[in-house]
């Protein structure tokens, strides 16, 4: 930083007075900078080209309460964001750099609920904020202890995840794109993941073999898809969706959703007996949330209300389908754990 130092002198001889001005080369300047990061204490897993939310949060009345009300942080800062998990009766609120917060699940763990939580910051970026930047509540606004370390990972959270890769006739030239990009998405998701893979055409058909128990650990499971998939047949959408909700104990999580992954480039044109209500009423009862990637030929009404999100592809099949991916990889494994005690 450069600072102009004017020096006035003022010198008087016989009466008259003559104003000297001495001024200090640039070069000798000093002055002392103060650098302030805000994110210094962020630490950031990635930006998402789109949000997610897993969370049981809804902005009722009791989030209504939550906005009007004069919680503050820890410190007695206010709030910049906060999530509700209703069914739990837990509010997170966060301040400093958050933007939005999600409470995907809450599960009880010896005395102790472990709280899964998503914190979002500017741009869209999936982040960890500092302790100091989270308070937590339950429904009648008493504060609860809490203990959390940023991006600790925790061994009692499984999430599975179901992934139904359209093989029909309209899929032929996408094979290998498609493999390629679920393959690295499998490598890349963390560890606490557990993936069963179908694809569907005529009718649906298990990759990962029912004697495993239908689900494996995400990141070794890639190998699953070394077996080249072969295009043909009609779409069995609905039945693949129907098969994907149908997540059977032990890996039916109370408390976290069942994520269910379609990508597919047409709608359903073959008749198994499911409908849309059946379809809903599946969805429901298993706790799931469906992410739809259309790789073409999109109807906007043929999933209408079933969906929780739909990514449509308009121009460039692979870049939009790794930025799908990457946003669901970076979403899930930006989940954090919340130790809160009653």
């Amino acid at each position: 930083m450069n600072i102009q130092l004017n020096v006035l002198v003022l010198c008087f001889f016989a009466g008259s007075a003559f104003a000297i001005e001495v001024i200090k080369p640039k070069e000798l300047q000093t002055s002392v900078i103060q650098i302030n990061d805000p994110d210094r204490h962020v630490k950031t897993l990635g930006k998402v080209s789109f949000k997610i939310d897993l969370s049981a949060s809804h902005d009722d009345l009791l989030a209504l309460k939550v906005r009007r009300s004069s919680l503050t942080l820890q410190d007695g800062r206010s709030f910049t964001a906060f999530g509700v998990h209703k069914d739990a009766g837990i509010i997170v609120l966060a301040g400093g750099n958050v933007s939005h917060v999600s409470i995907a699940s809450v599960q009880d763990n010896n005395g102790f609920e472990h709280a899964h939580v998503l914190f979002h910051g500017k741009d869209n970026k999936v982040i960890s904020p500092a302790p100091k930047d989270i308070a937590v509540f339950d429904v009648n606004f008493k504060a609860l202890d809490f203990s959390y370390a940023p991006l600790q990972a925790t061994s009692t959270l499984k999430i599975p995840i179901t992934i139904a890769l359209d093989t029909s006739g309209s899929m032929d030239g996408h094979m290998d794109l498609l493999v390629n990009a679920t393959r690295k998405f499998l490598a890349e998701l963390p560890s606490f993941t557990l993936c069963r893979l179908l694809e569907f055409n005529d009718d649906v058909t298990h990759i990962t073999p029912l004697a495993f128990g239908r689900l494996t650990s995400c990141p070794s499971s890639g190998y699953l898809l070394n077996a080249p998939l072969i295009a043909g047949g009609k779409t069995a959408l609905f039945k693949a969706i129907y098969s994907s909700f149908d997540l059977a104990p032990p890996y039916k999580r109370d408390g976290f959703p069942n994520i269910t992954i379609v990508i597919t480039d047409g709608k359903n044109t073959v008749n198994s007996g499911i409908s849309m209500f059946g379809l809903r009423h599946k969805k429901f009862i298993s706790s799931s949330n469906l992410f739809v990637f259309w790789a073409g030929n999109y109807q906007q009404s043929h999933l209408a209300g079933l969906a929780d999100l739909e990514f449509i592809s308009t121009k460039d099949l692979k870049s939009e389908l790794d930025a799908f991916f990457k946003t669901l990889g970076v979403t899930l494994s930006g989940l954090q754990v919340l130790k809160v005690k009653r």
